[in-house]
């Protein structure tokens, strides 16, 4: 007589389909993914359904660490600035030489893979106050305000003029890059990030004559 078999050993065991694999790189993929979606389409075509689907990623994931599509560009571009690579006041590098690192990294920053995020970014907040006024503050201004205390330092240290006003340095400096990246035709990129070290340094120079310090 055979021994007669359980119920559950009669049954073949059950696969389960693989399903969406977990991505231990969640948060870098979806700082990708926003801000390829934000350079192409703007702000008006940007949605958590969108970055989820264009990196691949579960919608649940992305609703579980960002309650809106601003809070997750926000923190992209966080993550983007926190790669800028500027100098360090302790490197008592002269004003020239400072303003040049950091317009050059801006520069380089402009031209770089997300450049058209950036971009989009001051049309987006000119249009879209209210939802960017965090972003502006943190982002679009960051650049420009870490270099004031620099700059109010090397006048109390007699690099530059008593008189210098900073801000309409900077903004001289700043607004002149982004202005020489977009205006320039996308064919030129390498031709631009090529020469953008010399732009830079003459830009400076003449920003720095102009206030009458000794470049």
């Amino acid at each position: 007589m055979t021994q007669q078999q359980s119920p559950a050993a009669e049954q073949p065991p059950v696969r389960r389909g693989p399903g969406r694999p977990r991505h231990a790189d969640t948060e870098a993929r979806a700082y990708r993914a926003v801000l390829e979606l934000f350079g192409q389409k703007g702000w008006s075509g940007l949605s958590l359904d969108g970055v989820a689907t264009h990196a691949g990623i579960g919608k649940s994931s992305i609703y579980l660490r960002w309650k809106d599509k601003r809070d997750l560009l926000m923190d992209a571009l966080h993550d983007l600035e926190e790669h800028l690579v500027v100098p360090e006041e302790t490197e008592n590098l002269k004003i020239r030489d400072y303003l040049v690192a950091h317009a050059t990294a801006r520069a380089e920053l402009y031209l770089g893979e997300h450049g058209s995020a950036l971009s989009h970014l001051y049309s987006a907040a000119h249009a879209n106050p209210s939802e960017f006024a965090e972003i502006r503050q943190q982002n679009i201004s960051r650049g420009i305000l870490s270099l004031h205390g620099r700059i109010e330092k090397a006048v109390a240290d007699g690099e530059l003029p008593k008189d210098t006003s900073v801000f309409h340095l900077l903004d001289a400096i700043e607004g002149a890059v982004l202005v020489h990246v977009l205006f320039s035709s996308p064919k030129n990129n390498e031709d631009l990030s090529t020469g953008i070290g010399e732009y830079v340094r003459k830009l400076v120079d003449i920003q720095l004559r102009g206030i009458g310090a000794t470049v």
